[in-house]
């Protein structure tokens, strides 16, 4: 083999090889390679809201991500229980609790930034239908043979109210032999109702909107009517976005769909005093 003919060979290949490297660097990987009619993940915020908000939150949700593509990821409990896990947490983004002591006290620890309100929360005495114990006032519930549920008085917003007002009205050392449940959610009192365990729960009366149970009304003289509002979180880590969801849930559109689910919305001539 004479010594033109290797070289020749050896060019050949590095050519090859050269050819081989040039394609290779211009490939687009297999996996980064965008599809067709594929997006982005939209932005989230993480929402602690109390459960008896659930129905109207769940439709503010829908029509937000509609609206500006960020997704709202909530978490559903008692307000207590949420302000324990905020606390343990410091995370998130938005605060909505039942009662408008839990931001309070959520703003005292330095965790809420800004709030607005937004609706009201007023209690009333859910009884079966028909209602046949007669129950006709909070005084009633003292009654030997009534059954009563409650939120739990140091969790739910539901169950301090609760409290609260019958403490006020000087029912509550009278009825605690009729207290037969204790809830850790306010939506548990509807099914406690349901399943016949109880004869009355004190409960938000928008719950009882899409309910087959009867609602009693409470004078406002001797009942729960606070304002509810929604806080923004400090240790958002989209704030302006936090404050817009927010904004939102407190504007006329996201005020319609609480309307919508039973609720009182603020300000609101009837309630000008709560």
């Amino acid at each position: 083999m004479s010594r033109n003919y290797l070289v020749a060979v050896l060019l050949v290949v590095a050519l090859a090889c050269c050819m081989v490297c040039g394609c290779t660097s211009d490939t687009t990987p297999a996996d980064t390679t965008p599809v067709a009619g594929e997006t982005e993940s939209a932005e989230s915020l993480v929402v602690y809201c109390g459960a008896g908000l659930r129905e109207p939150m769940d439709e503010i949700a829908q029509v937000y991500q509609e609206q500006t593509g960020t997704e709202i990821k909530y978490t559903y409990s008692g307000s207590a229980q949420l302000l324990s896990q905020i606390e343990l947490l410091q995370e998130g983004d938005c605060y909505m609790p039942g009662a408008k002591s839990y931001i309070d006290s959520a703003d005292e620890k330095g965790f809420i930034n800004s709030s607005e309100k937004t609706i009201y929360h007023v209690l009333a005495i859910a009884v079966a239908p028909g209602n046949p114990k007669n129950i006709t006032c909070l005084e009633d519930l003292t009654k030997d043979d009534v059954r009563v549920a409650i939120g739990e008085p140091s969790g739910p917003a539901v169950g301090k109210s609760a409290k609260k007002m019958l403490e006020s009205a000087g029912y509550w050392e009278d009825m605690q032999d009729n207290i037969v449940v204790q809830s850790g959610t306010v939506n548990e009192l509807l099914v406690y109702m349901n399943m016949d365990q109880a004869d009355a729960a004190i409960i938000w009366e928008d719950l009882l909107d899409n309910s087959d149970l009867e609602q009693v009304d409470i004078p406002i003289d001797e009942g729960f009517i606070k304002v509810i509002p929604i806080g923004t979180l400090s240790f958002s880590e989209n704030p302006a976005d936090a404050q817009a969801f927010a904004d939102f849930v407190s504007s006329d559109e996201g005020k319609a769909m609480f309307v919508k689910h039973g609720f009182e919305c603020y300000p609101c001539a009837k309630y000008e005093n709560a």
